[in-house]
């Protein structure tokens, strides 16, 4: 995968980091723009990928028929003897092994990606998170996704979600409240926009934070001042491409 260096995206990425409106928590996230073109340690990675289902099969072949079809299960991409949908798990796998260069994501499986209904669903449910901890207007009048749809399309877009396992997950070291991982993949592009974010606690108040503060967060606090909420219908709708505040 080829890292593209876009400009809007290092000001949304400046942007990208922020206390939440409790002050106890921290919102960390960024955007990273790929060009699907493979090289190198890319090849590498699709060879030992292909290479794991083949033997996938050949165990397949010693099971017993209802074993046996466990292995056609349909996967986001779509049905894996098809290798556009076995290409599309390798582009998503080399994505994080190129946003994360200190892991190694290839045993990850098809079933640990989603695929989400619809583009809008996706910037719908970035857009709460981000506007239910109280991202700043800085953020908010940035333009963020109409400086994404000027580089991947967005509408024309495949979008995938990653949700890790503990033991695959590279921020697990952070102890994150929460985190999110979307792929907006254009196919006719070939290009992929990668957006990660992650909800640490304050590491001097993060003994002091009982669990279940720790999954409701700022939700149990008492309501704040609307401006940092928006997450009515109405303002949900405009924070669309093009829409009023340019989120």
């Amino acid at each position: 995968m080829k890292y593209l260096d876009v400009q809007s995206f290092r000001t949304i990425n400046s942007r990208l980091s922020f206390p939440t409106t409790s002050g106890d928590r921290h919102v960390v996230g960024r955007v990273e723009a790929y060009s699907c073109k493979v090289a190198g340690a890319d090849k590498k990675l699709y060879r030992f990928l292909e290479n794991k289902y083949q033997d996938d099969l050949k165990e397949a072949k010693n099971l017993s028929p209802e074993q046996s079809s466990l292995t056609n299960i349909v996967s986001p991409f779509g049905p894996l003897t098809q290798s556009a949908s076995r290409k599309t798990l390798f582009y998503l796998i080399a994505t994080l092994n190129a946003s994360f260069p200190d892991y190694d994501f290839s045993s990850l499986s098809a079933d640990q990606f989603t695929k989400e209904p619809s583009p809008s669903f996706a910037l719908k449910s970035i857009n709460t998170t981000l506007l239910n901890v109280g991202c700043p207007t800085t953020l908010r009048t940035s333009r963020m996704w109409d400086s994404i749809d000027s580089i991947i399309e967005i509408d024309d877009c495949d979008v995938y979600s990653y949700m890790p396992a503990m033991e695959s997950d590279p921020y697990e070291d952070e102890g994150p409240v929460w985190s999110f991982n979307y792929f907006f993949f254009n196919k006719n592009l070939k290009r992929i926009v990668f957006f990660t974010c992650r909800c640490v606690s304050n590491l001097e108040e993060l003994e002091e934070t009982s669990d279940q503060e720790l999954i409701f967060g700022d939700l149990m606090n008492d309501p704040v001042k609307t401006e940092y909420y928006p997450t009515s219908q109405h303002a949900l709708k405009s924070m669309t491409i093009g829409g009023g505040l340019k989120f």
